[in-house]
Parts: structure tokens; C-alpha cells; sequence
């Protein structure tokens, strides 16, 4: 057989499309696999802000760091903001009070170390990818030439 730079070529193209399906596949498995609310963790995480916003919708809720159910702004005006949308807190998520008294969602920080983790198995699998991808090359590259010799 003699090394053939054209079926080096269609070798290398079927394997780089091999690969980016099931690398994406693989990356998908593991956005599902992972159960990360992309919706909560993508999203602003928008609290009243009584500096730059008028409130229009006040719900007492329980609230962790405080005994008693505090009232709360659910609903509010951002003067910021020039389109005149009202922003609204998220719903179904708790709140907590901190030391300074402000109002903050407990678990942002969980789905921040979550979409860390996300990011490191993306690192992982498209360096794998690659890495799978040299080494096909290389061995075919070898085939054709012993085939050649």
C-alpha cells in the first residue's frame, strides 16, 4: 500500500467528526448527569436594592437568619434600568439574612463551585478529545508508511 496523503486527509476529517459528536454527547451526558439549573445559575440573582429601585410588591416570607417571617420586596421598579421592566426575586429559592442585614440567596455559592466543577470535566473531555485525536492520527500516519516500506 502507498502512504496516500489524500486518504491521510479523509481519515483525519472522519475522525475529527467522529470525535466532536461524541465529545458533545459526552459533554451533554454530563450537563444532565450534573442536574445544574443552568436557568438559576445563568440568570441575574437580583435582590431590592432600595438605593436604586421603588418597590411595587411587598410578601412577608420566612427568611433563614431571622425568627420571625420578614416582610420582603418581591416586586420592584429599578430606576436603573430603561426599559421599565419590573424585576422580580426568584421564586422557590430561599432567602438569608446576613450579619450586615442585606438580603443574599444562600445557594449561589453552591451552584458557583457546581459550574466549577462543570468547566473542569469540559477542560477534561476536550483535552481527551484531542489527545484521542493524536493518537488515531499518529497510528494511521504509521500504518500508511509500514504499509509503504
Amino acid at each position: 500500500m502507498i502512504f496516500s496523503e489524500a486518504r491521510f486527509r479523509w481519515f483525519r476529517i472522519g475522525i475529527t467528526l467522529i470525535l466532536i459528536i461524541v465529545c458533545n454527547g459526552v459533554l451533554l451526558g454530563g450537563l444532565w448527569a450534573s442536574g445544574i439549573d443552568l436557568d438559576f445559575v445563568l440568570t441575574n440573582a437580583e435582590l431590592y436594592d432600595p438605593a436604586s429601585g421603588h418597590c411595587v410588591g411587598i410578601t412577608v416570607m420566612k427568611v433563614s437568619g431571622v425568627e420571625t417571617p420578614i416582610q420582603v420586596c418581591t416586586e420592584w421598579l429599578d430606576t436603573n434600568d430603561p426599559t421599565g421592566q419590573v424585576h422580580t426575586i426568584r421564586t422557590n429559592e430561599p432567602l438569608a439574612m446576613g450579619e450586615d442585614g442585606n438580603l443574599y440567596y444562600p445557594n449561589a455559592r453552591n451552584e458557583d463551585f457546581h459550574i466549577l466543577g462543570l468547566l473542569a470535566f469540559v477542560v477534561v473531555v476536550i483535552g481527551s478529545g484531542l489527545g484521542v485525536k493524536r493518537y488515531l492520527l499518529i497510528w494511521y500516519q504509521r500504518r500508511l508508511v509500514a504499509g509503504n516500506g
